[in-house]
């Protein structure tokens, strides 16, 4: 049995080893559903979750490349949302993305610190600073992923989704 203090291998999060970590964001998930405030930051939990477990969530170069540009756009472009899912149909298909390194530091924060908050208020800006500590962790990755949320901005202009 994992003890509840046990570290994710991953993130760091002192919820019961990986599994207990898995459990708070399936938790986090869910309650996206519930409130407003949740579902606005739902993206960001994701894409933060994501980058402090790209073994399993950036398996692939194109997941990788999907969770890294949306946390880019989580915290650089505010969330905005015809960015954000612009990122999805840039990659979909036969485009070919380079995967970078995995890094071994991914963040000071992590799910530990906005799982048990109850306050909407205090759960968004919790789970904005946890974004932005596991972006400041991936600063060597900034580029690429700029360059791709450019990349996938002018698709989105090419289709006639004018960016504003």
């Amino acid at each position: 049995m994992t003890s509840a203090a046990a570290a994710c291998p991953s993130c760091g999060a002192p919820l019961g080893g990986r599994e207990g970590c898995q459990g708070a964001f399936d938790v986090l998930s869910a309650s996206a559903w519930a409130s407003p405030v949740r579902a606005a930051v739902h993206n960001l939990v994701v894409d933060a979750y994501a980058m402090q477990h790209p073994e399993e969530y950036g398996r692939s170069p194109k997941s990788y490349a999907a969770h890294l540009c949306g946390l880019c756009c989580g915290v650089e472009h505010a969330g905005d949302r015809q960015l954000y899912w612009s990122i999805a149909r840039w990659l979909d298909g036969a485009r070919q993305v380079d995967k970078p390194q995995l890094l071994r530091t991914r963040g000071d924060r992590t799910i530990a610190d906005v799982a048990k908050i109850t306050d909407a208020a205090a759960f968004a800006d919790a789970v904005r600073a946890w974004a932005t500590s596991v972006w400041a962790a991936y600063a060597a990755q900034h580029d690429q992923a700029r360059r791709w949320l450019t990349l996938v901005s002018s698709a989105a202009d090419t289709r006639g989704q004018t960016r504003v």
